[in-house]
């Protein structure tokens, strides 16, 4: 009997059988099958006989087995309850059964109802997609046995191949098949073309799909992927074209809907996601969730964790709800009131400080879970239940320590390796799951949701940082700021390991695990934008004692902020801290960032600033022509659009100011790409944005109102 080593990339269900696709050690792509068997379970109605009922269920054409088990109807069930479990014939039947038995009207719930075919067949086999795996299989390639090979601690993905890939078309409207394409590119790992496919369309179409076949990848990526398929493969039947984009032959003129039918044994995924978190990050949503890549990559938070729950009850013998919101309190106002208070936070001391500890509780949410059993379950008016592990714990253990193991494992490697990226892209993944779960706990979508739990644990994140401020202070710390799992302190010459011994001592009264996340030699927290009367909770720059920068909350962390003001903001930070005390930053430092200031209003003002370093990089939330408040990159979009370039929601909109004060809007801003050579930005604008970004750095030392004046005496023509 054959056997093989590889990675599951794909899994659907067809009928009676399940698929997977599988990339083999030797580098093939193999097509195995398995049986499959969909099933749901029903609680009688207490006078309705089960026997009867069994014999009644078993009479119908497409049930091909009735069994009596024992379940636990609930997470907070003691005991188990009888139920049926009930065997439907295909997927094809499932939901016609259900129906039919939902008609007779002798049970009090149904559960696993609503459960996608292909989880149901993963979580029944235990099987993680993009695992590897050692199969066996028979001639007809159906597979006959599996076990899970440990790769867990490897850093790079699974040795999937993956292609890159854009579609060019006209001007948009609202049927996508009247919207010719007129150019697909091919793209390299890095995002560099390496084919381009354009002359007549048909030609164009059916040359990309022979590419496809040739190449062989394992997935296609592009961004809004499900739109650029579908797209191509609705020209492609304009034209009596059947092209194949995946590996099993179809006939496209005969599917109701495209996607995935017409991709069978290629998977696909959005391009965003594969430059967020990369394959390796989405190999880590696709094995946590326990479902195929192409439904990780696409799935909001919520499904992502309500599908790994599911497994987890049914690994329990829990059975799955099929409403949502499962434990409900009443609560009176007060109560609301003083539970519902989400993290603490503690006011930042605006100004200059020096030698600063930033304290940093290590996934502090899931790390109260665990260490409080914290769940749905175990959270009630009466308190936390500790007699046994709740749900929620179990879940949050395996991806947390999967996620520290990573995060700790990137710092053996340079910032700069592929190693560190690697490392990086999978602790990222992890971490957003992390981060939901305490957000999904108290969430009315959550179909085990206790809204206790997600209080219970803000609650107690509250008392943790309280404990940890009154440490510091008890050990002589200045605490200057606090934000929910976090706190900076300060003290005159304390050293790093001071810091460190101070972490620890926390850990040790606390139980949570927290350490010197930075070390500063000087930092500044700074006021809110839009009120200078109070202080801005993340927002603050600083040097460290190693000599790099680290800010947050400024522009210099904005995605819109043009390349020239990122690098004069850093600067103007550089210029600021190049010095041995604070004293010598007030008294000499900060004169000469003033002048810096000034000789990068004079580049403005003089041209002197390429145009492509002030170029704005805005996303496009929605529909250019949904917006209401025409903001710049909207009529930017709008202009693109005007000239024939599609223009999609999620596309970033690249702009240029030049004329900021026009009465017009759509003579304010020009996309950049339409800007001429001899074409003049708006200096006074972008002047304005060198004020803005220097007033962000020097504005708790008041020195703006002193440069405004000398700006207002720069010669504003050549």
């Amino acid at each position: 009997m054959p056997r093989t080593k590889g990675w599951i990339f794909d899994v659907y269900v067809e009928d009676e059988r399940a698929v997977l696709w599988v990339k083999t050690a030797d580098g093939r792509a193999l097509r195995l099958m398995d049986r499959y068997t969909p099933s749901f379970y029903m609680k009688p109605r207490d006078d309705v006989e089960a026997e009867r009922l069994v014999k009644v269920l078993e009479k119908h054409p497409h049930i091909v087995e009735v069994r009596e088990e024992f379940k636990y109807l609930s997470l907070s069930a003691n005991c188990k309850s009888r139920v049926l479990h009930v065997f439907v014939d295909s997927a094809r039947n499932f939901r016609a059964v259900l129906n039919d038995v939902r008609g007779i009207g002798a049970a009090e719930a149904y559960f696993n109802t609503d459960l996608l075919h292909v989880q149901r067949y993963l979580f029944e086999k235990s099987l993680p997609p993009t695992c590897m795996t050692s199969m066996t299989y028979d001639d007809e390639c159906m597979l006959r046995s599996f076990s899970i090979l440990d790769d867990s601690l490897k850093i790079g993905p699974p040795p999937f191949t993956t292609m890159i890939f854009d579609i060019s078309t006209e001007w948009p409207s609202r049927k996508a098949r009247s919207i010719p394409v007129t150019k697909i590119t091919v793209y390299d790992p890095d995002l560099r073309p390496i084919k381009a496919f354009d002359g007549s369309e048909a030609y164009m179409l059916q040359s990309f799909a022979e590419y496809v076949e040739e190449t062989d990848p394992d997935f296609l990526a592009a961004s809004n992927i499900e739109e650029s398929l579908t797209h191509i493969l609705m020209r492609a039947r304009r034209y009596g074209l059947n092209i194949q984009l995946g590996r099993e032959r179809v006939n496209v003129h005969k599917l109701r809907r495209l996607l995935p039918y017409a991709l069978k044994g290629r998977s696909y995924v959005d391009l965003d996601v594969l430059l967020s978190i990369g394959l390796e990050g989405l190999v880590e949503r696709s094995r946590w969730t326990l479902v195929p890549p192409r439904l990780a990559a696409k799935w909001p938070a919520g499904k992502i964790i309500d599908s790994r729950q599911c497994y987890e009850a049914m690994r329990r013998d829990i059975l799955i709800p099929e409403s949502y919101g499962f434990y409900q309190y009443p609560q009176t106002v007060k109560e609301v009131i003083f539970r519902d208070r989400g993290g603490l936070i503690f006011s930042p001391k605006v100004g200059l400080h020096k030698n600063v500890g930033e304290l940093d509780f290590e996934s502090m949410y899931p790390n109260i879970i665990v260490r409080y059993n914290i769940s749905y379950e175990t959270v009630s008016p009466d308190g936390i239940e500790r007699n046994r592990k709740g749900l929620l714990p179990h879940l949050v253990e395996t991806v947390l320590a999967r996620r520290l193991y990573f995060k700790h494992l990137r710092e053996k490697f340079p910032r700069d390796s592929r190693e560190w990226r690697l490392c990086d892209n999978r602790q990222k993944a992890l971490k957003n799951i992390l981060v939901c779960i305490y957000g999904y706990s108290g969430c009315f979508a959550n179909r085990f949701g206790n809204v206790r739990c997600y209080e219970e644990i803000n609650q107690l994140a509250r008392e943790n940082l309280i404990k940890a401020v009154n440490i510091a202070l008890k050990e002589g710390y200045e605490v200057i700021y606090g934000d929910s799992d976090s706190l900076f302190v300060k003290k005159e010459d304390a050293s790093r390991e001071d810091y460190e011994n101070l972490a620890e001592k926390i850990r040790r009264e606390t139980g949570l695990p927290i350490r010197l996340d930075h070390h500063y030699k000087f930092l500044v927290f700074l006021r809110q934008s839009s009120d200078e009367k109070f202080e801005a909770a993340r927002r603050y720059y600083g040097k460290l004692t190693d000599g790099s920068l680290y800010y947050r909350g400024i522009e210099l962390r904005r995605h819109d902020t043009p390349a020239f003001m990122k690098e004069f903001q850093e600067r103007l930070i550089s210029i600021l801290f190049d010095a041995d005390s604070a004293e010598e930053i007030i008294s000499i430092q900060l004169k000469k960032a003033i002048d810096y200031v000034l000789e990068a209003c004079r580049k403005i003002r003089r041209r002197e600033v390429p145009i492509e370093k002030l170029i704005i990089n805005k996303v496009l939330r929605k529909e250019a022509s949904k917006y209401r408040s025409k903001g710049p990159h909207v009529i930017a979009a709008l202009q693109e659009a005007q000239r024939g370039k599609p223009v999609r929601s999620g596309d970033i909109i690249n702009l240029i100011y030049v004329n900021a004060r026009h009465k017009n809007p759509f003579r304010r801003v020009i996309p950049a790409d339409m800007m001429l050579r001899n074409q003049y930005y708006d200096r006074e604008k972008y002047v304005k944005m060198v004020l803005d970004a220097a007033k962000t750095i020097l504005g708790v030392f008041g020195t703006i109102k002193k440069i405004e004046p000398q700006i207002a005496l720069l010669p504003r023509k050549l």
